[in-house]
């Protein structure tokens, strides 16, 4: 394998399925064969896989209401607010959908600059410091085999929910479409979400490798000119890793935050579905076995996306504390004591972190937000749950109170 292939070698697949679900005009290439690359030909192939995904996905469900007999075995047996639920979810992976793909394509050329960074960055590592050897394969298998993993259950739930959900035996043809391209839907936008982690790990791994690089050279290994050389190539490593993090933050910032709010409104609405399957004290069955690992596999997302945003900006800060330091380890040379001053003028300006949005720093206190957002909005549901229960039971008890004997007959009046 080449060099400038690792990265490549590592996300390329998940890129390529971007590609082809739609939800980005870019192909990712070697340097070897071009790089990244975003032409009319890729541009028309997304515009086409969009615009086929989100109508064979709605004309399905239209297909599903306009039939009487399937929009009664789908929706006869559910509540006013639970059929409210599930057209928000219909709509609501189709915008988030199209909002990922018009933000992408919106940060065409800024994503084109980051890929060409970002294939580039360990060549440049590994010319100034031949002793660097990339454990490409451990990271293959996390981002590719780690994806597929999670994406075939995730695909497995989201279809045997479908099918548990028409209730009807009847218009296989329109069930399967509307299984496979809600899937799809809902894989995608969890799919970016990944990638977003995994370059968020890229440069954790890389900021990580310039704090052992600096330990190494503190600790006296090498003597003379050439540590500072080199320490100074860690300066330029640090603030490309800063840079490429600003650049990450500009192409993903959006997408990041429509993801997590998508996965806030899927697991309250499915947690109260759940709930109210719990209070009226139905049958359990599949469907809400399935809506379940639907909620374990947001939470998962939710969570680790929280938690690399978190550990990226742990190895972030120290990495800026020890290049800081340089001057302290050399407190008789010049040029310590000026790269440091420079470093610090440097730092002051560019204090990048790992963001949903644009101003929202992404952390471990975002799992907190989102859940407790969650549990909120699913206790004003169950609240409003019970008082339609009341509600109906007055009508019932007011009903008994009055006894009809028999017809009326007509009221005359006496002058």
């Amino acid at each position: 394998m080449r060099l400038d292939d690792g990265f490549v070698y590592c996300y390329g697949n998940l890129y390529s399925l971007l590609f082809y679900w739609g939800l980005i005009t870019i192909r990712v290439r070697s340097t070897g064969q071009g790089g990244a690359v975003s032409t009319r030909w890729t541009v028309g192939y997304a515009l086409l896989a969009r615009f086929l995904l989100l109508i064979c996905f709605l004309g399905s469900l239209m297909a599903k209401l306009k039939d009487p007999e399937m929009a009664a075995a789908m929706f006869e047996h559910l509540s006013p607010l639970v059929k409210a639920i599930f057209t928000w979810e219909c709509l609501s992976c189709s915008i988030t959908y199209l909002e990922f793909c018009l933000s992408l394509d919106s940060q065409r050329s800024r994503h084109l600059r980051l890929l060409a960074s970002m294939q580039q960055f360990d060549r440049s590592v590994v010319e100034v410091f031949p002793q660097v050897k990339w454990n490409y394969q451990r990271s293959r298998m996390k981002y590719w085999y780690g994806t597929v993993i999670v994406g075939f259950c995730f695909f497995s739930f989201s279809i045997s929910l479908v099918f548990k959900t028409t209730r009807c035996t009847c218009g296989i043809p329109s069930t399967l479409l509307m299984a496979f391209t809600y899937t799809l839907l809902m894989t995608s936008v969890g799919l970016l979400g990944f990638v977003h982690i995994g370059i968020m790990d890229f440069l954790r791994v890389r900021l990580r490798l310039v704090q052992q690089l600096l330990r190494q050279f503190y600790q006296g290994e090498l003597s003379g000119q050439e540590v500072h050389e080199r320490i100074v190539h860690l300066f330029d490593l640090s603030k490309r890793c800063s840079f490429l993090l600003a650049e990450l933050n500009g192409v993903f910032g959006f997408a990041a935050a429509a993801g997590l709010f998508y996965d806030f409104t899927v697991m309250t609405c499915l947690v109260y579905v759940i709930c109210q399957k719990l209070l009226d004290r139905e049958s359990w069955d599949l469907e809400y076995l399935f809506m379940l690992l639907h909620v374990v596999i947001h939470t998962y997302k939710v969570v680790i996306t929280s938690t690399y945003g978190y550990l990226l900006q742990r190895e972030k800060r120290n990495c800026m504390h020890l290049l800081s330091n340089y001057s302290r380890y050399f407190p008789d040379q010049d040029v310590a004591r000026r790269q440091t001053e420079d470093f610090q003028h440097w730092r002051m300006h560019n204090r990048q972190a790992a963001l949903v949005g644009s101003t929202t720093i992404l952390n471990v206190s975002t799992i907190y937000v989102i859940y407790n957002g969650m549990a909120n909005y699913v206790i004003i549901l169950v609240q409003l749950l019970f008082q339609q229960q009341q509600i109906k039971e007055r009508q019932l008890l007011s009903g008994r109170d009055v006894d009809v004997f028999g017809p009326m007959g007509p009221i005359t009046h006496m002058d």
